[in-house]
């Protein structure tokens, strides 16, 4: 009987951190949702932006790289979209609301003035690329994964030309 108890607690302590990291495991957030879950609203978002800057830019050059960016990020958006869906990942997004403060921003000003605050939020926008990055270190959809390092390439060309184009306006 007492060896029965001794062997039984000793299964009970070698099963408690494997118990433990289940939990661990359960609560730590599956990197591909929470990617998605924040570049989604974020991509559908900055289409609000870059189409306002296609209408209202005052640098033909500057209003046809909106354009090709506004393609593309409608195109991105798309992409990340079916993703979600075929992972069955349910993402939530206002790109009216998640928008609205950098268009207000922009719709104050006149001129080049809208150029250079579009271009720099642009640069912004694509210089930091964390989620992208933790995205294709921790995730676990190869899909997703080069979805994530192909927008990481297709980010560093729009950042490219935003700065060549903001240096000519400050010219």
């Amino acid at each position: 009987m007492k060896t029965c108890v001794i062997v039984a607690l000793s299964a009970l302590v070698l099963a408690l951190p494997s118990a433990g990291s289940l939990r661990a495991d359960e609560k730590k957030p599956d990197a591909d949702a929470e990617f998605l879950t924040k570049v989604v609203p974020g991509i559908e978002a900055s289409v609000k932006v870059v189409e306002y800057a296609v209408k209202n830019a005052s640098d033909e050059k500057v209003r046809e790289f909106a354009g090709h960016v506004a393609k593309q990020h409608k195109d991105s958006a798309k992409t990340a979209r079916g993703h979600a869906k075929r992972l069955k990942i349910e993402v939530v997004a206002d790109p009216d609301k998640d928008s609205k403060e950098m268009i207000d921003k922009l719709s104050k000003l006149k001129g080049a003035e809208i150029d250079i605050a579009f271009l720099k939020w642009l640069s912004q926008i694509h210089e930091d690329t964390t989620v992208f990055d933790n995205e294709v270190k921790n995730g676990t959809d190869a899909d997703l994964k080069t979805y994530a390092k192909n927008s990481i390439a297709a980010g560093n060309g729009h950042l490219k030309e935003a700065r060549e184009l903001l240096e000519k306006q400050k010219k």
